[in-house]
């Protein structure tokens, strides 16, 4: 992909997880068409982790969300690296790239 399009799937991305929770098909479909067609499983969860850990860089946070009204969004007592680790885990688990509500969501606590 080219630099000009991913920088503009990672800036939609980090937007989006200021304002809301990201899901995993936001994720999944950046990833996707980073790589393009013709792309493995392992290639586009790798995409997949990459992405997540540059927005882990921007002060992104993977979580679950509660049903608490005062605290919405758990976020994971967790470094970048164990964040990622336990992605790729349960990444690996799955037949294809994770869907929304699949794993964990994100967001800027």
């Amino acid at each position: 992909m080219a630099i000009a399009r991913w920088n503009e799937e990672f800036r939609y991305l980090l937007e989006y997880a200021r304002a809301d929770w990201l899901g995993f098909s936001a994720i999944s479909g950046a990833a996707a068409s980073e790589l393009g067609k013709g792309a493995s499983q392992s290639q586009l969860r790798e995409a997949a982790l990459r992405l997540i850990g540059y927005l882990y860089d921007q002060g992104v946070r993977a979580g679950d969300l509660t049903s608490s009204d005062a605290h919405p969004f758990a976020p994971w007592d967790a470094t970048k690296g164990e964040t990622l680790d336990r992605i790729r885990s349960e990444m690996a688990k799955l037949p294809g790239l994770p869907d929304s509500g699949d794993i964990c969501w994100f967001t800027v606590p």
